[in-house]
């Protein structure tokens, strides 16, 4: 059943989406970033969670910066919304010269050409959705393991906009047959894997603590023998974007309690690694450390 809730969420999805469709993409981008400084202030959408973050992550900063880093980080975020909306109204060709990725993309081929897919792992960072429109729109079909919104409406409006940017999803609940399907496809399977999930997880450092994480990309990994890399679209000056892939283990091999842990190491550091330089580019406001590992 639709709650009453939702109705104003469809309301507000749909609007913006008008809004997005009709205006030129630097007034949209400027209205998502304005948006997003008013989700933060005065609004404090999930602003404790955002700022005590930050202070975990850098605790040598002063909390001046680290609240500077906490308003840009809102505003990249109500831009990236306003991209994405942008893009699935214009198409996603009309991404391509506006990202740098030629290298990024001649890899990928390379590794798609051993006939085993990939597994793409990222994070909460820069714009993910418009790098997965970015390659279908240069021909590679991939697909996104996706944990759809808990509003019927608004994730209605997030299907539908995944679909106009080329983007095949794979809802979470089907995700043990749904990634392995695709590479034996050998296609690209992206999956978003920084969040702290409720089963499923092993422990591993990030910005100095222990820090769930997910096991399904290490377990993907060992069945299939994919090669995994993480990947990164970063937001440029000028409203470009910047595509980094990285290899993290080319031939998954060993026990699988041991690839699982051995993925999710290396997932977790290079993240760390790409956040440290565009902290703002990064959403700050999951609960990363909200659980503390076993004894």
């Amino acid at each position: 059943m639709t709650r009453r809730s939702d109705a104003a969420v469809g309301l507000a999805l749909g609007a913006v989406l008008a809004a997005a469709r009709v205006l030129p993409r630097s007034l949209a981008r400027g209205l998502g970033a304005a948006l997003g400084r008013l989700a933060r202030d005065p609004l404090a959408l999930r602003r404790a969670v955002a700022d005590q973050n930050l202070a975990i992550a850098f605790p040598e900063l002063a909390p001046r910066e680290r609240a500077a880093i906490g308003r840009r980080m809102y505003a990249h975020f109500g831009r990236m919304a306003a991209d994405t909306l942008h893009f699935a109204a214009a198409g996603p060709a009309a991404l391509i010269p506006l990202v740098d990725g030629e290298e990024a993309m001649r890899f990928l081929r390379d590794l798609l050409g051993r006939g085993r897919g990939i597994l793409v792992l990222t994070g909460h960072l820069g714009n993910w959705e418009l790098a997965g429109a970015w390659m279908n729109a240069c021909g590679v079909s991939s697909a996104a393991v996706v944990k759809p919104p808990t509003s019927r409406l608004a994730a209605r409006y997030a299907e539908a906009t995944r679909h106009r940017l080329g983007i095949e999803t794979i809802p979470m609940t089907e995700a043990r047959s749904g990634v392995l399907a695709a590479l034996r496809q050998a296609r690209p399977v992206a999956l978003v894997a920084d969040q702290s999930p409720i089963h499923g997880s092993t422990w591993v450092p990030f910005f100095g603590r222990p820090t769930k994480t997910p096991e399904g990309p290490g377990l993907f990994a060992a069945r299939s023998g994919a090669p995994v890399v993480f990947g990164a679209m970063i937001a440029e000056p000028g409203g470009r974007f910047r595509l980094s892939v990285d290899v993290l283990d080319e031939e998954p091999r060993g026990e699988t309690r041991e690839v699982i842990e051995r993925i999710a190491t290396r997932y977790r550091a290079r993240l760390e690694q790409e956040i440290r330089k565009v902290p703002e580019q990064y959403l700050w406001t999951h609960r990363l450390w909200r659980r503390k590992p076993p004894a």
